[in-house]
């Protein structure tokens, strides 16, 4: 799906000061540790990880932190809970599509039918790649509103990027038929991902193909320059 720049939901909290006059322990010498935002970042690759490797429901807290080579205590001077550090990997995956999509239009030369042709492949891969976060995402949106309101944020902010690709108004029913081919293209990559589209013996190639040809009837022969 095309996708559009990352919401403002994660907040960067700046830990506690160290104290000086704190008693260090006896023995080897305290590790060097990262500060404020490395810290953060560190705490976000190593959830994006454990989602990566073991999955939602396999993820902790304490193993996010021991990964990032932190303490337990330290995860929750960055985030609330281990949701709150979810959506920071999904803010970190939206960004990551969205400079996929940036690149392959920003390439000149390339006309449309190519620039889709090469996206959608690399798009299908980033979902696959992130399948086990994307189904986590799937099943908590029922439950959790941060994630849902957080999904439903992307995808409108999507539906807006995709207007100013065409170069076009975005009228109800233009808008209407955005969302219909986002959310098409959504689930189709995530049932290649999760391998269903496999087991119901669809060709891949022959959907990537499809998924193209839906982007171009949508986005025009070629984007408006302007």
């Amino acid at each position: 799906m095309l996708v559009a720049q990352p919401w403002s939901y994660t907040r960067a909290m700046a830990p506690a000061e160290d104290n000086p006059n704190r008693p260090r322990r006896r023995g080897r010498p305290p590790k060097t540790l990262p500060q404020g935002a490395d810290v953060r970042a560190s705490l976000v690759d190593a959830a994006a990880a454990e989602i990566r490797e073991a999955g939602w429901f396999a993820t902790s807290t304490n193993r996010v932190a021991a990964r990032a080579g932190l303490s337990s205590g330290v995860f929750y001077n960055y985030f609330s809970d281990k949701v709150d550090v979810l959506l920071a990997v999904y803010e970190r995956w939206v960004a990551d599509e969205w400079a996929m999509v940036r690149s392959v239009f920003s390439e000149p030369s390339t006309g449309q039918r190519q620039r889709i042709g090469r996206l959608v492949p690399m798009l299908i891969e980033h979902h696959t790649t992130w399948s086990r976060l994307r189904h986590a995402l799937a099943v908590l949106a029922r439950d959790d509103e941060r994630v849902r309101a957080a999904r439903l944020h992307s995808r409108m902010a999507q539906i807006e990027q995709v207007l100013r690709l065409t170069g076009r108004r975005g009228s109800v029913r233009l808008r209407t038929a955005v969302a219909i081919r986002l959310m098409m293209f959504e689930a189709v990559a995530d049932s290649i991902a999760a391998g269903d589209a496999a087991v119901m013996g669809l060709d891949r190639r022959a959907l990537s193909e499809d998924l193209a040809t839906s982007l171009l009837a949508l986005l025009g022969p070629e984007p408006d320059r302007g």
